[in-house]
């Protein structure tokens, strides 16, 4: 049992996706072979100052990928030539292999690519995992055409040998397969009668001694996950007694901290929902078909393609068929037509950068142990081709060997690690030469927020950081670097590809009382996110720069004086709900500008005052930093509905956009400079609190009012107009108007008006509703209409969890259960409107051509409200936010739509 020969074997396997790490050259002073360089840099992963090449990385990486395409001797005696056959039933789990495959790999895929078996080396001992338990199976009559070839993994795991018939006596240790342990138990009397079953299911001294002498555990994951520790410390122990180890996961998909532990100590996860959905199962010819069907599934086909056209320089699209991205949501771009883009270069370059996040992820160091060669040639191929970027590329302009090569080194960036060599050129995202910052420690004493927060911290290129956490809170922590999403980089635009793809690094979580080390080729801010709110964390990073960077007005003079000398390309701003990251030369516009004082604590006032406060506030939310607004809050306490409390920080990337000029996100993005009040800035974030949208309005339908309502507010304080958007008051009043003269007014709306309108119209019907609401004296500020709807349209899901009791609270007596589900925007927004502006608008929406049934007509009928008269508010196109010849605000007169009254102006 303890032969450690076949796994010796395994460790070479030609099925192995991953060789050994190389050792030291010979010290021989001739010029070193390329194994010995090779040996040399997977040693030292320092593709600067070992001596090798491109071309030398390039061909240790396909020698690496054909050996793992020829498969593995312990899979051909396991199945011979006989034909796969097993299927787990979806309520299984599925394997997902995270440790590296000479440890670790694939026995039993299935045709969907999922892995349902797999085996390998742990410490000293052999180890195999199902996601189901195969015994179970066979002893209720399935997948018995699979018996043998699973008799023979027994044999490999008790004694070393496929061809074992088992028959002398064998010790078993059975624990924790609770569901399935009858049946297991039986399978084993039936097929194996000389083996004697020993139950380990105890904690308690018994529990650490019950294992010793046993041939083969068996182990399932179904115990007290009090008990997960005391669990993966024994198998560990066992494993380096070279004690054989099979995994059977009983009981569904399900899995807990148990199971999760157990697959962490032999390299695998149990993914959520597992083979429910996949419904995955084995049908083979033969293990040659299994074989070639997991090294394409695991991508490595893929990346051999792209390899190939590196080593042969060969790479040449016809990107004329390229076209405009529109139909893909952006402006830039579509090249999904150019022939072998996918296949020759995108498949491979992905799995890389799958692989790269995983290492990530996973806080795996590869460079510190023996294993993951083909990781450690991936990445230190990417470290090579980063050398030699330069930017701005042209798909068209730029040679596509060297545009594949730079593409491929973004896919291919991997974090942490100690060395990690600086790209020298990084385009427009930054400069490379960082050698007159001193590093510095940096403390940071916070309180968590939702869902990141910038520490003011920033990871130098090339520079390794460590990151400490002292503080002991319930809440889980992540550090990552640079909030830029990776759309912002056009790479097919022309002349778009003028910076790095992938500069946000995946997120590295740090647990109370760990220290971590992360290094990053392009540097750039420091963020935290935390899984919820309001618990104290202390990081203390170490060796990293201070950036400008703006949270009190304890930062004032900091912030000013680094500004200025302009030693970073980046800068920050944060307040309680909001933050601001900037390109530097963005920045210094932001703070600039004389209507916050020239100063980042004026324009940090403004954010917290027009960013934070008054889109929150239209959207009928309450929290820190958010007014109370009376004929908001008593109106919702009177109807016995929730105010929603917006508890998360906010951001902005002051750079480049994803989509469009501006892109909507949490960060939004943004080719321009950042403005408090700027309606680019509030309308972006505004697309994270739109409403419902009346039938056929577009997405941009729901979003503006949120820049109108904080414009407006600022004339108010000020006296100053904001860049107001125009409206078109006057064309929109000529058509209601012409459509009164018609005979049928509903029919000559929709033609002329709403199949026709713009944004402008759009925005109209709701604005004229919530003006009407303010001249009747229903609210001393008619916009706060939209705020009761904000609130009504959150208090529905819980108004429908006790429909009978609550749905006269959400204005919506009249409809039964199944009616509000099955209701459609029109209904839904006239009742909503109706009710929270309290006037009867039948007259108004039929006035403007908006179809609505009989049932939401009843509904509007039973409130009693008076009725909105049929006439519409004289205004230039930008009163309603200042002040004009007709008024000022929503204070304006009317003109009733009687067919014959012109517009006053």
């Amino acid at each position: 049992m303890k032969d450690m020969r076949l796994i010796v074997f395994i460790a070479i396997a030609l099925f192995s996706i991953i060789g050994c790490g190389g050792g030291n050259s010979s010290g021989s002073t001739s010029t070193p072979s390329p194994l010995n360089v090779i040996a040399d840099v997977l040693a030292s992963g320092d593709v600067v100052n070992t001596n090798v090449t491109e071309d030398e990385l390039i061909q240790a990486t396909l020698d690496e990928l054909a050996t793992l395409q020829k498969g593995d001797s312990l899979l051909k005696g396991l199945y011979r030539n006989e034909a796969i056959s097993y299927d787990p039933t979806n309520r299984t789990q599925v394997i997902k292999i995270t440790g590296d495959a000479h440890k670790i790999f694939p026995i039993l895929q299935g045709n969907k690519g999922k892995n349902l078996g797999v085996a390998g080396v742990k410490n000293n001992s052999r180890f195999a995992a199902y996601g189901s338990a195969p015994m179970e199976r066979f002893q209720n009559g399935f997948n018995l055409s699979y018996q043998p070839q699973f008799k023979r993994l027994l044999g490999w795991l008790i004694t070393n040998d496929v061809n074992s018939t088992l028959s002398t006596s064998k010790t078993i240790a059975l624990s924790f397969t609770h569901s399935d342990r009858t049946a297991i138990r039986n399978w084993i009397a039936a097929n194996y009668p000389n083996w004697t079953i020993k139950e380990c299911d105890r904690y308690n001294p018994i529990f650490s001694t019950c294992y010793n002498n046993v041939d083969l555990i068996i182990t399932g994951w179904q115990t007290d996950v009090n008990n997960t520790q005391a669990v993966r410390t024994q198998l560990e122990a066992e494993t380096q007694r070279g004690t054989p180890i099979l995994y059977v996961h009983t009981w569904y998909e399900a899995y807990n901290s148990v199971a999760s532990s157990i697959g962490e100590l032999f390299g695998f996860t149990l993914p959520n929902g597992g083979n429910y959905w996949a419904k995955d199962k084995a049908v083979w010819t033969n293990i040659d078909a299994m074989q070639a069907s997991v090294f394409n599934n695991l991508g490595y086909g893929s990346i051999v393609k792209m390899f190939k056209h590196f080593q042969s320089y060969d790479y040449a699209f016809d990107w004329s068929v390229c076209t405009d991205g529109t139909k893909i949501g952006s402006q830039y771009e579509d090249c999904s037509a150019v022939v072998g883009l996918n296949t020759e270069f995108e498949q491979g370059a992905t799995t890389v950068r799958s692989m790269m996040k995983g290492l990530d992820r996973d806080k795996k160091n590869i460079f510190t142990t023996n294993d993951y060669r083909l990781q450690k040639l991936l990445a230190l191929t990417g470290d090579k081709f980063r050398q030699s970027v330069i930017y701005p590329m042209d798909k068209v302009s730029t040679d596509d060997n060297a545009f594949m090569r730079s593409y491929y080194a973004d896919h291919a960036v991997y974090n942490f690690r100690t060395i990690n060599p600086v790209q020298p050129d990084m385009g427009n995202f930054s400069g490379s030469d960082f050698s007159a910052i001193t590093p510095t420690t940096r403390v940071v004493n916070t309180l968590s927020k939702r869902y990141f927060k910038a520490t003011g911290a920033y990871a130098l290129p090339g520079q390794t950081f460590t990151v400490t956490r002292s503080d002991t809170s319930n809440v889980t922590v992540k550090v990552f670097i640079n909030s830029l999403r990776s759309g912002a980089t056009h790479q097919y635009q022309q002349n778009g590809y003028k910076r790095p793809k992938y500069l946000q690094t995946p997120y590295f979580e740090i647990k109370s009382g760990e220290t971590i080390e992360i290094t990053s080729a392009y540097g750039g801010p420091i963020q935290l996110s935390f899984s919820t709110n309001d618990l104290d964390v202390n990081i203390t990073f170490n060796n990293v720069g201070e950036h400008p960077f703006w949270a009190s007005s304890a930062d004032n003079a900091s912030f000013a004086q680094k500004l200025d000398a302009g030693n970073y390309n980046w800068a920050e701003i944060a307040t309680a709900g909001f933050t601001v990251h900037s390109r530097l030369d963005k920045m210094r516009q932001s703070v600039g500008d004389p209507r916050w004082g020239g100063t980042a604590q004026g324009l940090a006032n403004a954010v917290v005052q027009y960013t934070s406060n008054y889109p929150h506030v239209l959207a009928g939310f309450q929290g820190n930093g958010v007014d109370v607004v009376p004929e908001i809050h008593d109106w919702a306490t009177l109807h016995g509905l929730t105010i929603e409390t917006i508890d998360i920080m906010k951001h902005m990337n002051a750079d480049q956009a994803t989509c469009g000029y501006g892109c909507s996100g949490n960060p939004y993005d943004a080719y321009w400079a950042f403005d408090p009040i700027g309606h680019g800035d509030i309308h972006e974030m505004g697309h994270s609190m739109q409403m419902m949208r009346f039938e056929g309005f577009p997405n941009h339908a729901a979003t503006n009012t949120f820049s109108y309502y904080t414009k407006l507010r600022y004339f108010e304080n000020t006296g100053l107009y904001g860049d107001c958007q125009g409206l078109p008051f006057k064309t929109f009043f000529d058509t209601i108007q012409a459509s009164v003269r018609d005979a049928n007014a509903t029919a000559y709306l929709k033609t002329n008006l709403w199949n026709v309108a713009g944004l402008g119209e759009q925005y109209l019907l709701k604005i004229e509703a919530m003006m009407h609401a303010q001249k009747m004296g229903k609210l001393l500020n008619g916009w706060h209409v939209l705020a009761r709807v904000h609130i009504l349209e959150r208090e529905m899901k819980r108004a429908k969890l006790d429909w009978a009791a609550r749905k006269a609270s959400v204005g919506f007596s009249t409809y039964t259960l199944a009616e509000i589900n099955a209701i459609n925007n029109n209904d839904w927004l006239t009742v909503a409107y109706s009710y929270a502006s309290e006037l009867d608008l039948r007259d108004y929406f039929d006035m403007m051509g908006i179809p609505y049934s009989q049932k939401a007509h009843n509904q509007i009928a039973s409130f009693g409200f008076v009725k909105a008269p049929k006439s519409l508010f004289v205004s230039t196109n930008t009163g309603y936010c200042q002040t004009d010849a007709y008024g000022t605000l929503f204070n304006r007169p009317t003109l009733p739509m009687n067919g014959n009254t012109s517009y006053a102006y």
